[in-house]
């Protein structure tokens, strides 16, 4: 997955790198459509001062070379050609002496050369390179021979201290932009990871995280609205969890007297008689719904964030057989094996919220395993607790596994007889308040698989 940081940053050096070449392009035809033209023209005055001088002066050809070596000491490229075709250069070496056939011609034709007909590429780097045939060239004589003249701008002597500098200028603002651009990405992308993360924390029920982001622009009103957002859901929260648990305690006592009549109904009325098979079916589900309405307590008060763990080091290898035991008369019943492989481990627990924890998982797997199936648990001590719960019962599909946690979530029937849709949830809980996690795989028909991860609690 592509970061929004990562985005911006590639997106900005894209768009720096566009710049550029279209800043270099923009130079180039600046250059190739004025400035090069003024600088041919420059170059000739100069070539043509220096031809008319050398016509004008008295003497042989013997004053040639050294009037022409004062001139390149000016700072500029000199090349000499003569009627028997000999080249003479004068001031910094060309890189290139390769004369072309217009160049030829200053002498054969008496023309002048401008070097616009050399074949030099359109960028303009092209046209500072040290060739011979990037110059001027103007005819001229002396003692009645016929010379060429060729003369160019010395591009080391260019290169001076405003040059160096106007680099250096360029230089840091490249790095300037490329460090403001990192940062002006850091400043946009934290407040969204912050808010990312908040939102993680609203997704698990935490409603008490708050947005720690200040800015005088849309993501602070973004920030402002997440807080109000969070601040409505916190009450609506409260007010839920208040209102389950005052209900699920008034529950408690109505539920008792219907059991207990329930009861007294099913002693007298005879076996097999209506009243007796109606007051058996009054306190089985009086009994379910006062199950029901412990569980919402239970829950109503682990949720509460100032619930403390009643926790005490004891052997958690020991619990979970007595959990097995508890469960006895239904592994004989339904003729299950179960395979245990504990190792001794002792924990730092709420023995009693742990408990209820191995007990639902373990009657879960028992209930839903098919008769003379097996039941496999494992118990390890690697770098933090794990519990490893396998059956081959009937599974979850696909597009139930990811609720089964989730409060009320109630499966295809075939998983649902009898339940309440909490017991996960619960668990799920417990384990939360302990720092741990648990994870869930299944397949259908093929079992389901539960790990418990807890971690190394050290006693206080």
């Amino acid at each position: 997955m592509k970061t929004l940081y990562r985005q911006f940053i590639q997106t900005s050096l894209v768009f720096l790198v566009l710049s550029i070449v279209l800043g270099i392009v923009l130079t180039n035809v600046y250059y190739l459509s004025f400035t090069k033209q003024e600088t041919i023209e420059q170059n000739l005055d100069r070539a043509n001062e220096v031809a008319f001088t050398l016509e004008q002066m008295h003497g042989d050809t013997a004053a040639l070379e050294p009037f022409l070596s004062s001139v390149a000491n000016l700072g500029y490229q000199i090349a000499l050609l003569d009627s028997n075709q000999q080249l003479t250069t004068f001031g910094e070496p060309f890189e290139d002496l390769t004369l072309t056939v217009q160049a030829k011609q200053v002498l054969t034709g008496q023309q002048i050369y401008t070097g616009e007909n050399s074949g030099l590429s359109f960028f303009m780097t092209s046209h500072f390179s040290s060739r011979l045939d990037n110059t001027v060239g103007v005819p001229f004589e002396v003692d009645g021979q016929q010379y060429a003249l060729f003369l160019r701008q010395d591009m080391n002597l260019l290169s001076s201290d405003i040059h160096t500098l106007l680099l250096a200028f360029l230089l840091s603002i490249a790095v300037v932009n490329l460090a403001g651009m990192f940062l002006m990405a850091r400043q946009l992308t934290r407040p969204i990871s912050l808010l990312h993360q908040a939102t993680r924390e609203v997704a698990n029920d935490n409603y008490s995280h708050q947005l720690a982001i200040s800015r005088p622009d849309e993501i602070g009103d973004l920030a402002n609205s997440f807080n109000e957002m969070i601040g409505r859901l916190r009450q609506n929260d409260e007010s839920r969890k208040t209102f389950i648990t005052n209900v699920s305690h008034d529950l408690q006592s109505p539920l008792m007297n219907i059991k207990g009549y329930a009861e007294l109904l099913s002693a007298k009325a005879a076996d097999g008689s209506d009243e007796r098979e109606y007051a058996e079916v009054i306190e089985r589900e009086a009994k379910r719904l006062s199950g029901l309405a412990k569980q919402l307590l239970l829950l109503s008060s682990l949720d509460q964030p100032a619930y403390h763990l009643k926790a005490d080091t004891y052997s958690l290898d020991d619990q979970i057989r007595e959990a097995i035991k508890h469960y006895r008369w239904r592994l004989e019943e339904k003729e299950l094996d179960v395979s245990l492989k504990l190792m001794k481990v002792s924990v730092y627990a709420d023995r009693e919220l742990m408990n209820y924890v191995w007990d639902n998982l373990i009657s879960n797997a028992i209930k839903y395993s098919p008769s003379g199936s097996s039941i496999r648990i494992h118990l390890a001590d690697e770098e933090g607790i794990s519990v490893v719960i396998e059956d081959n019962g009937i599974g979850i599909s696909a597009a139930d596994l990811p609720y089964i946690t989730e409060r009320f979530y109630r499966a295809d029937q075939s998983r649902s007889e009898e339940g309440t849709g909490l017991g996960l949830a619960i668990v799920k809980e417990i384990v939360r308040l302990h720092e741990g996690k648990i994870e869930f795989e299944s397949k259908n028909g093929e079992g389901t698989k539960v790990k418990v991860y807890l971690p190394q609690y050290e006693e206080e």
